[in-house]
C-alpha cells in the first residue's frame, strides 16, 4: 500500500446522487468460480492505492483518465471537481466545475489534446486544459431549463442528463443523452453538437448510469440499464442496432469492445457478463455468482467488503482480458475488489484493495500493465498492476 502526499485543499462542494439501487435477483446455475490471486500470480497482479484525495471523505471519486502528459484526471462528481494526479510523485492538484453541483460524469481524452467531460446537472459538456485546468462549459444545445446569460448566474439545468463521452471513430466526441432518449455527437473542429434518437425510454436513474465506448468497427455502443439493452449506432450512417439481455431485469451496465472483437456487457442485477456478437445478434451470458464467489471476499486475507459479484465498467487489459470493478457503487457499494476475466478459458480471478470497503468504481485501461480505477468510499486512486 503507498500513501503519498497531496495538494492544496479547497473547499468541498457537495452534490447528490443515487448510491443505492434493489439488487435483482441472479440465475445461479453454470457460476463461474471466483478465485482469489495467489501464489506467483499474486506476486505480478496486485493493488497500490494512492491518496486519500485531499477533498474527502466523499468527493465521488469515480473515473480516471490520462493526459498527453501521463497525468492522471480522477472525476469527483460529489465535489463538482477534477483532481489531477501526478503518478509519480502521487500530488493530487483539484480544479472546481464552473458550475457548483455540476455533477461531472464521465471523461475522455479528446483528439484535441483536452479532456473532455460531462455536467450532468449542468446541461452541458466540459473541455479541460490539462496543463492549466481552466475549464470551458458548452452547454447543451436541448431542454436547457436555466439561462446563465438571462440571470447571470453560474447555475444551469436541462433534461439531457449526459453522463459519459467517448471518442468516435469518425473523429468526434459521443456522449450519452440519457434525458432525451439519444446519443450525442459533437465535432471537435466546430463544437457543433447532434443528437440521435434512439428506440428507448427516458430516465433519470437510466441516465445516471449510462455509458457509451467505442463499438466494433465503426460504431459506438451504449447501454440502457432501465430497458435491459444494449444499442449500437454506426457512426457513419447512423444506424441503429437493439440488444436485448436474456435475463430480465439485468440491468446492463459497463459495454466494451473486447479482444475478440465482440461487445462485451457486465450485467449489475443479474450478477453476470454476456458477449454480443455483433454479426449475428447472438447473446451468452457467464454467471459470476456462486459459493467462491460469495465466500471468498470474505474468507481471503484481511481486506473486506460486500463480497457479492456484482460488475460495473468493463475494459479490456494489455493482457487480453477483461477487467471490472466489483460491487460497483451504483447498486450497494462497500465492495473492495477487482477481476479480471479470461474470454478463452471463463476464468475469473479477484483482487482485493488494500483498503477495505473501498468501493472501486470507473476504471481506465490505457496504459500497458496496468488498470486504474477510482475508490469512492475510500476516496483513493487505486491501480492494478497485471504484469
Amino acid at each position: 500500500m503507498q500513501q503519498v502526499a497531496t495538494g492544496p485543499r479547497p473547499s468541498l462542494r457537495r452534490a447528490a446522487r443515487p448510491l443505492l439501487r434493489g439488487l435483482g435477483v441472479a440465475v445461479l446455475a453454470g457460476a463461474a468460480v471466483f478465485r482469489p490471486a495467489a501464489g506467483a500470480g499474486a506476486a505480478v497482479r496486485h493493488v497500490v492505492e494512492y491518496g486519500p484525495l485531499p477533498t474527502g471523505p466523499i468527493s465521488g471519486a469515480c473515473e480516471v483518465e490520462f493526459d498527453r502528459r501521463g497525468r492522471l484526471w480522477v472525476e469527483q462528481y460529489l465535489a463538482g471537481q477534477f483532481a489531477r494526479m501526478d503518478p509519480k510523485t502521487g500530488r493530487f492538484t483539484e480544479f472546481n466545475t464552473p458550475m457548483p453541483l455540476s455533477v461531472p460524469g464521465g471523461e475522455e481524452l479528446g483528439q484535441d489534446g483536452a479532456i473532455w467531460s460531462t455536467e450532468v446537472t449542468g446541461n452541458s459538456l466540459l473541455r479541460i486544459d490539462p496543463d492549466s485546468g481552466s475549464m470551458r462549459e458548452l452547454p447543451l444545445p436541448w431542454a436547457g431549463a436555466l439561462s446563465t446569460t438571462a440571470l447571470g448566474l453560474p447555475l444551469h439545468t436541462g433534461l439531457g442528463l449526459a453522463n459519459d463521452i467517448s471518442k468516435g471513430a469518425d473523429g468526434a466526441m459521443w456522449f450519452t443523452l440519457g434525458g432525451l432518449n439519444a446519443v450525442g455527437r459533437v465535432d471537435m473542429a466546430t463544437h457543433r453538437m447532434t443528437k440521435y434518437r434512439l428506440p428507448t425510454a427516458a430516465g433519470a436513474e437510466q441516465a445516471l448510469f449510462g455509458i457509451i465506448k467505442p463499438g466494433p468497427g465503426r460504431t459506438m455502443v451504449t447501454d440502457m440499464p432501465l430497458e435491459n439493452k444494449v444499442y449500437s449506432i454506426d457512426v457513419d450512417t447512423k444506424a441503429v442496432k437493439a440488444y436485448t439481455m436474456p435475463t430480465p431485469l439485468s440491468f446492463p451496465l459497463g459495454v466494451t469492445t473486447g479482444p475478440d472483437g465482440a461487445i462485451w456487457v457486465t450485467e449489475e442485477r443479474a450478477m453476470k457478463l454476456a458477449r454480443i456478437n455483433p454479426a449475428t445478434g447472438k447473446i451468452a451470458e457467464y454467471p459470476l455468482l456462486g459459493v467462491h464467489g460469495l465466500l471468498s471476499g470474505l474468507l481471503n486475507g484481511v481486506s473486506i467488503g460486500n463480497p457479492l459479484p456484482i460488475p460495473g465498467p468493463i475494459v479490456t487489459g494489455s493482457d487480453g482480458r477483461l477487467y471490472f470493478p466489483l460491487n460497483f457503487a451504483g447498486s450497494v457499494g462497500l465492495g473492495n475488489r477487482m477481476a479480471s476475466f479470461d474470454p478463452a478459458t471463463h476464468k475469473v480471478v479477484t483482487y482485493a484493495t488494500p483498503s477495505s470497503l473501498s468501493s472501486p468504481c470507473d476504471i481506465n485501461n490505457e496504459q500497458a500493465g496496468s488498470i486504474w480505477f477510482a475508490e469512492l468510499t475510500a476516496n483513493k486512486v487505486g491501480r492494478l498492476i497485471i504484469g
